[in-house]
């Protein structure tokens, strides 16, 4: 005869979804406030590339790839997403580190960037204007 043990209840497990951190200092810089429809509603996406907190000094030196078919999962048009690019480097939240392209078979891969301060200083005269378009890395 075999006797069995008589199981608990399971624990349901609890997951929380992590969050992305825009600042009050962000959502009331002048970078922020010009940014374009589409431009506010993908920075978030490029914020929770990196999955090092904001606190911590690396969290604007990790690199990530970010490519159009993400942008268009996120409702984000093809053409439109170029545009968001463009703004985001233009108004100091984005870098790129490595300017990528279709043709993979040339070596390019997808495009490579980082996350930026230059929004801080953006409308000063310390502010350092990078342009996607003059971007060779």
């Amino acid at each position: 005869m075999e006797i069995k043990k008589a199981q608990g209840k399971k624990k349901k497990k609890i997951w929380v979804r992590p969050y992305v951190m825009v600042t009050y200092d962000m959502m009331d810089s002048k970078a922020y406030q010009e940014l374009t429809a589409a431009s506010c509603k993908m920075l978030p996406f490029f914020l929770r590339k990196v999955k090092i907190p904001s606190w911590e000094k690396e969290h604007y030196q990790a690199i990530f790839t970010f490519c159009y078919a993400e942008a268009e999962n996120n409702g984000c048009p093809r053409r439109t997403f170029a545009g968001v690019i463009k703004t985001l480097m233009s108004h100091g939240f984005v870098d790129g580190v490595k300017k990528g392209g279709l043709r993979s078979f040339k070596g390019l891969g997808q495009s490579e960037f980082k996350l930026s301060e230059r929004w801080k200083a953006y409308g000063t005269v310390a502010f350092k204007e990078i342009r996607w378009e003059s971007f060779r890395g």
